[in-house]
């Protein structure tokens, strides 16, 4: 974009727009910081959750398997009773899974390249502004 850096004619003008311009860089990159912190997070956290409920489901299987072999008695009723934990964790798993989708993280991941992008666009403009101050 063309600023019109001629109608900056002091020094302590391009010095107070250097401020804000700076002020506005730090503001969004702590911004994007923050965001690409929690994307980083919710993504580990989806790929370990992931991880867990095929697990809990791999040992779901496992334990329908055995109660189908076993006799009516206490060993079978101990096996029930794990296989409705599982079927408890599997349960929670998926709940919280929600809350961790991936268009969350992709949504997240978006907002970080628009700080980037809102970032460049104030380097950019430090940069005129530094050249332009040069030429006072």
């Amino acid at each position: 974009m063309a600023y019109s850096f001629q109608l900056v004619t002091r020094v302590s003008e391009a010095d107070s727009l250097l401020k804000i311009a700076e002020r506005d860089k730090r503001t969004l990159e702590a911004r994007k910081q923050s965001i690409a912190v929690r994307a980083v997070n919710s993504s580990e956290d989806f790929t370990d959750s992931n991880a867990e409920l095929a697990a809990a489901n791999a040992k779901l299987a496992v334990s329908n398997s055995i109660i189908a072999t076993l006799p009516d008695g206490p060993d079978k009723e101990e096996e029930i009773t794990k296989k409705l934990e599982l079927e408890i964790k599997i349960r929670k798993l998926t709940i919280g899974s929600t809350k961790l989708d991936g268009e969350a993280i992709v949504e997240r991941e978006y907002d970080v390249a628009q700080y980037d992008a809102q970032i460049a666009v104030i380097d950019a403009f430090i940069i005129a502004l530094k050249a332009h101050k040069a030429t006072l």
